[in-house]
């Protein structure tokens, strides 16, 4: 239908100046319409956090039992809670380990892709934030291929959620050479970056075939990504953080080694190119540990903040988690929530603001490390958090450790911060247990020596008897 004007005179003049303003009106009213609406979405609506599914599809193990990994019926009643929460988040946040850890590899492809469709019918107008995990992997534990049919496979399964909205336009592209990809998040200059660390591992094997650079061509991506838009701020998601392994250095080696999770060299590149301010990195995501916590990547004006992201399964004998997550108008993380299952019935655990915490930033790491190194009854508190409420891992005696790991991402650091001397990762307590277990060998070694030689002079003594 054509609008009808006047056709002469200083009418119609005028008239057409009237319409041209309030067109001009009505278009710059839009967007700022539309943006108030998106931000109102993003505060009224979390994003949903959660990572370390580890399904296992054969459903040998029962939902919820501590010591076993997720079961399907597990993974569909933590997609109902998550629902109920918030049926209709703006992003979800999957922070890999889709694969059990006693894995049958001809089942991987098939499995990973039935938990897309699974979350894409939860959530049809979510963008998903995809990472995969060490378990992640049709060649075994620790043994991703970069360039492999697999991670084709799995760029093809789930290229129409991370790009939903057209917000990871190059995943399809990116993603099946060493899983790396960059996508826009629905805030204002803030990109998501994902990586995939695993080629990081001391643990990592290339067993079969994949590019024996694929580590240092991950980094490489990771630099080049930071440094082609200055403008962007960025959040980097990964699956293993840097940093100190708490729990296998507390329950594993018993402090005579520190633990890391990934290769020193590696770690200290990661953390460089992460800490230079020209890069503004906001936010870093990881997952693997299975538990809700917090560290500091960097020190000084350089420190990032690191959300650790809880797992579904409970195979550590902690309970199935997920986070809920809110975001101000600056584009800050001012509400984390925690959601367990306990008894068969999801509930929140409690979060930030029950550590008395206001957002995730470094001075609220920082200040929450300085409370907790006062206050027992802080320390108690987190210690059930960090397990879901779950009888904690964290204890009276060994709660230092988890406290040091929280900031000091080097074996030196945490060996300073612990008070142990040593070297390297091994501490003064290793060496000397490494001397008395040399001793003890030595010890059995000279003593087999003089049981055979013993031995020798009874056979060679019995033979001269019986000889003529």
């Amino acid at each position: 239908m054509r609008t009808s004007y006047p056709q002469h005179g200083i009418g119609t003049i005028a008239f057409r100046i009237i319409v041209n303003i309030l067109v001009t009106l009505l278009a710059c009213t839009v967007p700022l319409a539309s943006r108030a609406d998106a931000a109102s979405a993003r505060a009224s609506h979390p994003w949903i956090f959660s990572a370390d599914i580890h399904l296992d599809p054969t459903g040998r193990y029962g939902r919820g039992t501590y010591g076993s990994d997720s079961n399907p019926a597990l993974l569909a009643s933590t997609i109902r809670a998550m629902q109920h929460v918030d049926p209709d988040p703006p992003v979800v946040v999957i922070g890999g380990d889709f694969l059990a850890h006693t894995f049958d590899a001809r089942r991987a492809v098939p499995t990973i892709r039935s938990i897309a469709q699974q979350f894409d019918r939860a959530f049809p107008h979510a963008q998903f934030v995809l990472i995969l995990g060490n378990e992640d992997s049709n060649c075994g534990d620790y043994r991703l291929s970069a360039g492999s049919p697999f991670l084709r496979a799995i760029a093809t399964a789930w290229a129409p959620l991370v790009n939903r909205h057209g917000a990871a336009p190059d995943f399809a592209r990116t993603f099946p050479r060493d899983g790396f990809y960059v996508g826009s998040l629905p805030l204002a200059g803030v990109r998501a970056v994902g990586i995939d660390d695993v080629f990081w591992s001391p643990r990592y094997r290339n067993a079969c075939g994949g590019s024996a650079r694929a580590g240092a061509q991950t980094l490489s991506d990771l630099n080049a990504a930071l440094r082609r838009s200055p403008h962007l701020r960025s959040w980097v998601f990964l699956h293993i953080p840097p940093g100190i392994d708490a729990f296998s250095t507390a329950h594993i080696t018993h402090g005579l080694i520190v633990v890391p999770f990934l290769d020193q060299r590696a770690k200290d590149a990661f953390v460089q190119t992460v800490a230079d301010p020209s890069h503004d990195v906001r936010l870093i995501v990881a997952a693997h540990t299975h538990k809700f916590a917090f560290r500091v990547a960097g020190v000084g004006a350089g420190a990032i903040p690191m959300l650790l992201v809880p797992s579904v399964s409970p195979i550590f004998r902690n309970a199935p988690s997920f986070l809920t997550v809110r975001i101000n108008a600056a584009n800050a993380i001012v509400s984390v929530e925690d959601w367990t299952e306990l008894g068969g019935r999801w509930a929140d655990r409690g979060g930030l603001a029950s550590l008395g915490m206001h957002d995730v930033s470094v001075p609220s790491i920082l200040g929450l490390q300085r409370r907790l190194a006062a206050d027992p009854a802080l320390r108690e508190r987190f210690a059930r958090l960090y397990n879901g409420d779950a009888p904690p891992e964290i204890t009276p005696h060994n709660w230092r450790v988890y406290w040091c790991a929280t900031t000091d991402l080097s074996a030196t650091a945490f060996r300073s911060c612990m008070a142990e001397g040593g070297f390297s990762i091994v501490t003064a307590r290793g060496f000397k247990a490494i001397a008395a277990g040399a001793a003890v060998l030595a010890f059995l070694a000279a003593a087999i020596v003089w049981i055979v030689r013993v031995a020798q002079k009874q056979s060679r003594r019995r033979r001269e008897r019986r000889a003529p």
